[in-house]
């Protein structure tokens, strides 16, 4: 008697444990969710004449908040809730991409005479600096998100070598855009429209006080 229900038992118990296998390989089986990568592409259409009057501008790399660096989109969920998307993130980081596009526009617009990166060794007329503050999708009301890009820019005129502020204002844009779920492809083409209507302000005030 004793050694039939010792029988049963263990043929219970390697059940059970293959059950309990079972479940836990279960989760391994299923496919990881597929990481998208999205930029910011936004540029000037149309290309003026180069200035003549032999300005250069050089564009320095544009600086990040510490909570917007990383490549992953983040998201503002409450007032002081925040999250990061490890699935939906930029293919390069922030901070490179729209410091390329900065010039990029500037290049196109026309009002100096050149526009190079800080790499270059050609003496500058002109520093271009800014912060970006601000990078998020603002998801605190649902059914109307908003992507919100805030920079900084600070113009700076070379004379006899020392710098000095010649103009500085901070853009910011909170453009709406209608939600994707789980897609961040709406959000990333609110942020072409926001760095494309942040750096035509910023062109049109270049113009004024270059």
């Amino acid at each position: 008697m004793t050694r039939t229900v010792t029988i049963h038992t263990r043929a219970l118990l390697a059940v059970l444990a293959l059950c309990l296998l079972g479940a836990c390989a279960a989760p391994l089986s299923r496919p990881a969710p597929d990481r998208k990568l999205y930029n910011i592409t936004a540029q000037r259409l149309e290309s003026l004449p180069a200035a003549t009057d032999k300005s250069v501008l050089k564009v320095r790399p544009l600086q990040v908040s510490p909570a917007y660096q990383g490549k992953e989109m983040v998201y503002r969920l409450g007032e002081t809730e925040f999250e990061s998307d490890y699935y939906n993130s930029f293919f390069v980081q922030p901070a490179q991409n729209m410091t390329q596009l900065t010039e990029q526009w500037l290049g196109r617009a026309g009002i100096f005479s050149n526009v190079v990166d800080s790499t270059s060794q050609v003496v500058d007329t002109h520093l271009l600096e800014g912060m970006v503050n601000s990078l998020y999708g603002d998801y605190r009301d649902r059914a109307a998100p908003k992507a919100v890009l805030e920079v900084q820019f600070f113009l700076l005129k070379n004379k006899n070598e020392t710098y000095g502020v010649a103009f500085s204002r901070s853009y910011r844009k909170a453009v709406p855009f209608a939600s994707g779920g789980k897609d961040a492809a709406p959000l990333a083409a609110a942020y072409n429209q926001a760095l494309a209507e942040v750096l035509a302000e910023l062109e049109q005030d270049l113009r004024g006080v270059k």
